[in-house]
């Protein structure tokens, strides 16, 4: 059967775009995750501390434990020497001691009720013992209460929030809940996503092309990137230029995905079939064509059962900005993740501005030895072209609209890809 090309020539812009994704999107459900494996994941509520850090009050070095209102006397030219009733080591018990009493004392020890200071070694001298006495310390210096002792709950006390929702968890949040005592996190579903590469020219694998076959350069690039966007890549499937075939894809891969991205078939041509399988199959078109270049012909649509599907432009390119500018912001909605806020770069040369068009330009950002922020806008614009992106640090965002930008003024950029 051969479907009707949808011709609606509607173009929105990408602030309207923008908000017709983000209002109707709601944070997926929360799971429980062992710490092993929340590394990347985001939580979805506030964690807090189960124990206090440091437990107990200990030694921030090897040493000699002491009461520092006993060293107050001490100088260079009279040294206090004091006896050394025993050691403490790591791992064991705090022992009941006199306050008047010194002992050596190891890193991460106990320091015990009585004593609050404790002295490096190599700020003493040790005295062997002699007449049967045990071994003694000579101090130079008076000492301070609670120099080089870690205090009980100085970084973390018992039942504070350590981590607080939306945050994307990496190995230092890891490390601070294990010293807290967390084992178990809550945490978003990541968002799982389907790829469904289209066109009868496109294969994925080998050099030995016959004439017009390309290589399929979006479907590893996404397969790259969206596992470190915190999504689960369910599917990476392909689709020849066949109504029937892409239909029975789209079919199977909505029904295990929050998100399905196509690549190709979206424009105004014969074979872009996607706006009228999608139709057809019952989805809801939300909106096709945005006044943005590269990438205008995107198509974004909810289809039947619930999965939100992008019609992303084949050009990879085009497939990098629909990438950057609308999918990620839904997926950082779908974990609870804060919106990214562009930030402002001079821009290093005028820039002509595109008329009704919203710009996204690969440019490459650096500081100069002012502090300040400086963009340049790559030479090689043109969708298909991969290998400025290579070249690339950072999108630089050109604003629809009339007018050129002159050399000096600003331009919004944000980085290839998220930060944390």
């Amino acid at each position: 059967m051969v479907l009707p090309v949808w011709q609606d020539t509607a173009v929105i812009s990408y602030a309207e775009a923008l908000d017709l994704l983000l209002t109707r999107i709601t944070v997926l459900p929360a799971r429980t995750e062992g710490l092993a494996g929340a590394s990347g994941a985001v939580t979805a509520s506030a964690i807090a501390a189960r124990l206090s850090v440091p437990g107990f009050a200990n030694a921030a070095m090897d040493g000699y434990a002491l009461r520092a209102d006993a060293s107050r006397t001490a100088t260079v030219g009279a040294p206090l020497e004091l006896p050394v009733a025993g050691l403490i080591a790591a791992g064991a018990p705090a022992p009941r001691v006199g306050a008047q009493e010194v002992w050596e004392i190891l890193t991460g020890a106990p320091v015990p009720a009585g004593l609050d200071a404790v002295v490096p070694l190599e700020h003493v001298t040790r005295l062997n013992g002699r007449d049967g006495t045990g071994p003694r310390i000579l101090i130079t210096e008076p000492l301070r209460t609670g120099q080089n002792i870690r205090q009980a709950g100085e970084d973390f006390a018992r039942s504070e929030t350590v981590v607080h929702p939306g945050t994307r968890l990496g190995p230092h949040h890891v490390m601070g809940l294990a010293a807290c005592g967390v084992d178990e996190v809550p945490v978003v579903r990541a968002p799982r996503v389907a790829v469904l590469t289209t066109g009868n020219e496109v294969r994925s694998r080998g050099a030995d092309l016959a004439p017009g076959q390309i290589r399929d350069a979006n479907g590893p690039y996404l397969r790259a990137l969206l596992p470190q966007l915190g999504a689960e890549l369910t599917t990476l499937a392909t689709a020849t230029d066949s109504a029937a075939h892409l239909r029975a894809q789209l079919e199977a891969l909505a029904a295990g995905a929050d998100l399905v991205l196509t690549t190709g078939g979206v424009s105004a041509g014969r074979l872009d079939l996607l706006p009228a399988v999608v139709r057809e199959l019952g989805g809801e078109v939300l909106f096709h064509k945005v006044a943005i270049r590269p990438g205008k012909p995107l198509l974004h649509a909810r289809l039947p059962g619930g999965a939100l599907l992008f019609g992303l432009p084949g050009n990879p390119l085009a497939v990098a900005v629909g990438l950057r500018f609308f999918v990620i912001p839904v997926l950082r909605a779908l974990q609870g993740l804060a919106a990214e806020v562009p930030l402002p770069a001079v821009t290093a040369e005028a820039v002509r501005r595109r008329g009704a068009l919203r710009f996204f330009a690969k440019a490459f950002l650096e500081t100069d030895a002012t502090g300040q922020r400086r963009v340049r806008i790559l030479p090689g614009q043109e969708s298909f072209r991969i290998a400025p992106l290579l070249s690339a640090n950072c999108w630089a965002i050109v604003p629809e609209g009339v007018g050129d930008i002159p050399a000096g003024g600003l331009l919004e950029t944000l980085p290839l890809y998220p930060e944390r």
